[in-house]
């Protein structure tokens, strides 16, 4: 059986967090004053970033001259990481992901993906 991509698994995220209420309700929160949030993914196979605005979040393939925040690890590592069979706090203390940016952008990233995950 194959693995999920990062790259699908945030395909999947970004088509529930634009149907969903709360979802942009996080979005707005989230981007504040501010255009947008840029994160940036890396894996060996894969470099992906994210666009979040106030009411939707899209998945651009390529690299972002200046990421909000970037994670970096194997393909593996991040999709066990967004789909919680991993926490982030062990992949990092193991040092099998590196965060580079600002780091509490994860957590709103992270408050999002749980939310459109866990409605109905």
């Amino acid at each position: 059986m194959s693995e999920t991509s990062p790259k699908n698994i945030f395909e999947e995220i970004a088509k529930k967090a634009n149907s969903s209420k709360e979802g942009k309700k996080i979005m707005k929160e989230w981007t504040g004053p501010y255009l947008g949030k840029i994160i940036q993914l890396e894996t060996e196979t894969e470099r992906f970033y994210l666009v979040v605005t106030d009411q939707r979040m899209k998945v651009y393939d390529g690299e972002y001259p200046s990421p909000d925040l970037t994670f970096r690890g194997s393909s593996q590592v991040l999709s066990d990481v967004f789909t919680g069979k991993r926490s982030v706090g062990e992949a990092m203390k193991s040092w099998d992901i590196l965060l580079m940016g600002a780091g509490h952008e994860g957590f709103i990233l992270g408050k999002l993906i749980t939310t459109v995950f866990l409605e109905a």
